[in-house]
């Protein structure tokens, strides 16, 4: 079985890297994130000396400097959704269960590969993106190391964050088999599901604090947003947040791609 294993993840690897949507979706990735939070960043660095009080006590080193990847993290997921749905509509998943016809053992090495390159990916984004921004805010003395508490933490789960955006992307694109549908489904998920949640507020605050937006702002953030703390998770049930998109996603593309792979 690990033999087995390991030759199928082998071949998810050649197919993952022949795949230029891949690379050109996890460049615009990186860089989306990146820019985005550089220029964060630079405004907040360029600004100090002018901002009001209230402004100052809203400012988070870290989260600043992860600020881009409210954007970036759509480009993550749609990086989940072709790791999948590509091989539908190319007809390419006739040659990969021709293959691999044990379709457990080929939904095993392609969610390996596929996730273990979006947990790479996202990790080195967070680092990297939060080593920028402290270099920009150490021109200002706004900066802060990996030692302070709680910034180790937030930039790894912002990292972690991506990961999950990008499986649940993949989980999609198994279930709906489609790249536009399920990218439309994705930015439902990831973006209008907060109005809709926010809709329901007046009766309930759980819907929104089991948006992945609001888990994203807890985890990737040193405080709590100080505008609207009734809406945000508290960092464990953040981590549910996360394990419960990932169970259900990795749950659901098991169901798809083992019952159905025609």
């Amino acid at each position: 079985m690990p033999t087995a294993l390991t030759g199928a993840m082998a071949c998810e690897v050649i197919k993952l890297r022949s795949l230029r949507s891949t690379w050109i979706t996890a460049l615009i990735a990186v860089a989306f994130g990146l820019a985005l939070s550089i220029m964060d960043v630079a405004h907040t660095a360029n600004a100090w000396p002018h901002m009001t009080t209230a402004d100052r006590a809203q400012f988070d080193p870290v989260g600043d400097s992860l600020s881009g990847f409210a954007f970036a993290v759509l480009a993550f997921g749609v990086l989940g959704v072709l790791g999948i749905s590509s091989e539908y509509t190319t007809g390419l998943i006739r040659s990969t269960l021709t293959a691999t016809p044990r379709r457990a053992l080929s939904y095993t090495a392609k969610t390996l590969v596929i996730g273990g390159f979006a947990l790479l990916l996202g990790e080195l984004t967070a680092f990297t993106s939060f080593f920028i921004g402290q270099a920009v805010l150490a021109k200002k003395h706004l900066d802060v190391g990996l030692g302070t508490p709680g910034v180790l933490r937030a930039v790894s789960c912002a990292g972690l964050y991506l990961f999950v955006v990008t499986v649940v992307g993949y989980g999609l694109g198994a279930v709906i088999r489609h790249t536009a549908g399920a990218i439309a489904a994705l930015f439902a998920l990831v973006y209008l599901g907060y109005g809709a949640a926010k809709a329901v507020e007046g009766w309930s605050s759980l819907p929104s604090k089991l948006m992945l937006s609001n888990a994203a702002d807890t985890l990737g953030q040193l405080h709590p947003h100080p505008l609207h703390p009734e809406r945000t998770p508290s960092l464990s049930f953040a981590l549910f947040d996360l394990a419960l998109y990932l169970a259900l996603a990795l749950t659901c593309e098991a169901w798809r791609f083992t019952r159905d792979a025609s």
